[in-house]
């Protein structure tokens, strides 16, 4: 009987120590996985910085390229785009589908 106890008590200690192990070797392959995604995301992030530097920095040559005529019609061309931009409806599916403002009644006086 004693004997049985002693073995289910070194058994029951046993696990125990094998699982606090098993559960610090995940937590730390967890943390590993964490940090090995925070890495990518670091990279990611300065590789597209890179990409958007190299972009401005072509754009800027091909602008110094040019004569003072074709920079002028290029300088006149972005000032249209961009009025066209700000005054562009929006989309059909957006309109239909927004919900529609009310009018509010106007604030004049009138007698």
């Amino acid at each position: 009987m004693r004997f049985l106890k002693k073995l289910i008590l070194i058994i029951f200690v046993f696990t125990l120590i094998l699982s606090f192990n098993g559960c610090s070797k995940f937590q730390q392959s967890k943390r590993q996985e964490i940090a090995r995604r925070k890495q990518l995301e670091k990279d990611k992030k300065k590789k597209e910085q890179e990409a958007e530097k190299a972009y401005q920095d072509a754009i800027n040559r091909h602008y110094a390229m040019q004569d003072e005529g074709t920079k002028k019609m290029m300088r006149q061309t972005a000032r249209k785009s961009q009025q066209v931009k700000e005054h562009k409806k929006e989309n059909f599916l957006q309109r239909w589908f927004s919900p529609k403002q009310k009018k509010s009644k106007s604030k004049r006086n009138t007698k």
